[in-house]
């Protein structure tokens, strides 16, 4: 009889076990700790630049629109990018985002970006900005467009991805990357 009863309980243990290996996860879910720096050949106004994985943040206010928030770096500057994913959102090139702080603080960002439709925002992150996202949690970012504001809240798992990616990229050193020279002979033929 007892043998039933741990043979039952190791088939239900099991069944639970594979039902759980089974289970999509989702990446929102928990903090990423491997800094999954990407660098390429490409170049960004002729200077070479990493970047982090891009968090996304769902949009509060809007159904179904979603924002994506990376951080860059190029030369010894961290930058911002923000980008609504939607259609036809222009941003302007002034003061429009501002980020809420647990703490009650709000810290309003310019875009460095031109005037654009492509809802893109880009703002290079001096070391005030930088040290304050490392040490308060954000709460809430509010971006203003020409048609509507969209806010989007943040949560406990993307600010330590917050943090995380701005402690790997103040690490990472930018590597001239190995690009293919063409010999004179080889550029005149």
């Amino acid at each position: 009889m007892k043998y039933q009863q741990v043979l039952l309980a190791l088939l239900l243990f099991s069944a639970l076990f594979l039902k759980a290996q089974q289970k999509m996860t989702d990446s929102s879910g928990f903090a990423h700790f491997d800094c999954n720096i990407t660098q390429t050949k490409q170049r960004l106004d002729k200077k070479f630049f990493a970047s982090t994985p891009p968090i996304e943040l769902r949009v509060s206010n809007e159904k179904y629109t979603y924002t994506i928030f990376q951080l860059g770096k190029r030369k010894n500057k961290i930058y911002l990018y923000l980008r609504i994913l939607a259609d036809n959102v222009c941003l302007k090139k002034e003061k429009n985002v501002d980020v809420y702080f647990k703490t009650g603080e709000i810290i309003t960002l310019k875009n460095e970006f031109s005037l654009n439709c492509d809802s893109f925002f880009a703002k290079q992150l001096n070391k005030k900005e930088l040290q304050k996202l490392k040490e308060s949690d954000i709460t809430l970012i509010k971006i203003y467009t020409f048609k509507k504001n969209y806010e989007m809240d943040v949560s406990e798992i993307q600010n330590q991805d917050i943090r995380h990616y701005i402690n790997c990229l103040s690490a990472y050193k930018i590597r001239k990357s190995d690009e293919v020279r063409l010999n004179k002979k080889e550029r005149n033929p």
